[in-house]
């Protein structure tokens, strides 16, 4: 099984699907895949719109999506929905391409944040070969620009709780303990992992905070 990553911007996206108003969002963070078959796409994420004034009716059209709210962090206008939809909706685009014709499934990191769109796709090479075909010729007949940040080996098991956090998330949490970071006494400084990176140092301790936060409670929960 091959695990396949693809970033794009947040404008180029939407010329693959001008019906999906992006601008209207702020962020959006797939947390489950429930379902996804031929007949019905499940899913469960976080979404923070751009104003304060916009819900997710005003995104989704009502008869082709069903959402639940299913909670509301109102100090950061975050909302975590249950959403539905028929995959003729879900994941076909631009002229009617599916672009899991050839098999294989969508998987974590799914997300729009900072004005990029990242798309993870789980299959054999084959697929994810032809995944690859059908997204780039897909962008060129747009005109629009697509990129691949990582394409490996699927390493985590479905259950494994690493493959809760982002692919960000991820690579900050492993190299921190891979380093010494969580050693006592450290072996390495958050300043010095963020060097190692190549990223702020923001950055990073926000990664880390946001990473075991979701581990925390994912392990809260399970006990």
């Amino acid at each position: 099984m091959r695990r396949l990553i693809v970033e794009i911007s947040s404008r180029a996206f939407s010329k693959l699907d001008p019906e999906n108003p992006l601008q209207k969002i702020r962020s959006i963070e797939v947390l489950h895949f429930l379902k996804v078959d031929p007949q019905e796409v499940a899913l469960i994420a976080k979404v923070e719109f751009n104003k304060p004034d916009v819900s997710i009716k005003d995104i989704l059209p009502n008869d082709l999506v069903e959402t639940q709210l299913l909670e509301h962090e109102k100090e950061k206008g975050v909302y975590t929905y249950f959403m539905k939809a028929r995959p003729s909706q879900s994941v076909h685009v631009h002229g009617g391409t599916d672009l899991t014709a050839g098999g294989g499934y969508f998987s974590l990191p799914f997300e729009v944040k900072d004005g990029k769109v990242k798309i993870t796709f789980l299959g054999t090479a084959k697929q994810v070969k032809d995944f690859i075909r059908l997204f780039e010729e897909l962008c060129d007949s747009v005109g629009a620009r697509s990129r691949v940040i990582s394409h490996t080996d699927a390493q985590f098991p479905p259950h494994s709780p690493l493959s809760r956090l982002t692919e960000k998330q991820r690579r900050v949490l492993i190299m921190a303990h891979k380093l010494g970071y969580y050693d006592i006494p450290k072996k390495i400084r958050l300043v010095q992992l963020a060097e190692k990176l190549d990223l702020a140092y923001s950055t990073v301790d926000m990664q880390l905070r946001r990473a075991e936060r979701r581990l925390l409670n994912h392990i809260m929960n399970e006990s």
